[in-house]
């Protein structure tokens, strides 16, 4: 199978690209003008792509010969502003020039920030639990962009008659990655373990990388959702102990209780609206809507990619952590040798994505 891969030089990509060499299929990376590939683990064994998805440049000839596009770019930082037009405008402008084309195959990241967290019922976050609608704007700009760029992905499709599969990783780790937002709050040598005995949404990044290489695979992909968990049963607590462990940091742990929390965050958002109106603005941590998706102790429900796709985590807990924090088995799975050879396809090397 062609696929093609955007976002291919970042943490997920690089082993999303990895995944699909190594079962064989034949990948091109849409990437930057900027971004250096020297060093990453496909380099020299992929076409390469090179353009902006937000200029006015064609992006038509990255679609030539590929069966599915993987689209996994996405902004991270940085302002709002700046996050939906990389991610909402970016991602528009791709699947226009893939509507021109003959790939009808979309797999789309998306993320568990587009969830609701507050109407979640019962306990269980599932693929049908409720989308971010009326308190989207509450969010982080993150999650505005990611819910936006899923919508705009559906509706793509719809209009289209593309296969479309989702995937919402929870949180990736791995080497280089080992710290991640569902944690709490670290001051220096202190760390704030909010919600300690909870169980955060965690995938590492080989396994979720699996997981899309799976879905670009199975024809019983097409159409459905699903979340990416690996459900190893690893609490914040035990987490963050296994990395001060292997790390040899002298990090101090204090648990903080999620109701204790959560409390003062309600009350310090009571005062801000009432001393400041609903423009004011408090950090993460004091904004219910934003404490809540970080935080809420849930259960996951991860049956879905199995009974769909017979897919589950290749990497056990124990492997996990050692390919994450150990030099002899931290590093990704060398790639095949006998894979499509490098091509370099470049647009406008002024541009900047």
């Amino acid at each position: 199978m062609n696929a093609l891969v955007t976002g291919a030089a970042g943490f997920l990509g690089r082993h999303v690209v990895a995944a699909l060499l190594g079962r064989g299929h034949r990948v091109r990376v849409l990437i930057r003008p900027a971004t250096r590939i020297d060093g990453l683990p496909w380099a020299g064994r992929v076409d390469v792509f090179r353009a902006d998805l937000r200029a006015p440049r064609p992006l038509d000839p990255a679609f030539e010969d590929m069966d599915v596009l993987v689209h996994l770019a996405a902004r991270v930082g940085g302002s709002d502003v700046a996050q939906m037009a990389d991610t909402v405008v970016g991602t528009e402008r791709l699947l226009e020039a893939m509507a021109r084309s003959a790939t009808r195959r979309l797999v789309l990241a998306s993320s568990f920030s587009v969830y609701d967290w507050d109407a979640v019922r019962g306990g269980t976050l599932t693929e049908e639990s409720p989308l971010a609608a009326s308190d989207l704007y509450r969010r982080d700009g993150y999650a505005i962009a990611k819910t936006w760029q899923e919508r705009v992905a559906r509706r793509m499709s719809r209009e289209h008659g593309w296969d479309l599969t989702v995937l919402r990783p929870g949180f990736i780790w791995g080497r280089d990655h080992e710290e991640f937002a569902g944690l709490g709050q670290k001051l220096g040598r202190w760390y704030l373990v909010i919600a300690p005995a909870a169980r955060p949404p965690l995938t590492h990044v080989e396994n979720c990388a699996d997981a899309f290489a799976e879905a670009v695979e199975s024809p019983r992909a097409a159409g459905e959702t699903f979340n990416v968990v690996d459900d190893h049963g690893l609490n914040s607590w035990r987490y963050l102990g296994e990395y001060r462990r292997r790390t040899g940091t002298r990090l101090r742990r204090i648990p903080v209780p999620y109701a204790a929390w959560l409390t003062g965050t309600l009350l310090a958002s009571a005062v801000s609206r009432r001393l400041f109106g609903e423009k004011a603005k408090l950090p993460g941590l004091f904004t219910p809507s934003r404490f809540r998706a970080r935080f809420r102790p849930l259960r996951f429900d991860t049956r879905k990619l199995q009974d769909v796709l017979g897919w589950s985590p290749p990497l056990d807990l124990d492997r996990c952590l050692r390919r994450t924090y150990e030099a002899n088995d931290g590093s990704p799975a060398p790639l095949p040798h006998a894979v499509a050879a490098p091509a370099e396809i470049a647009q406008d090397p002024s541009i900047v994505h």
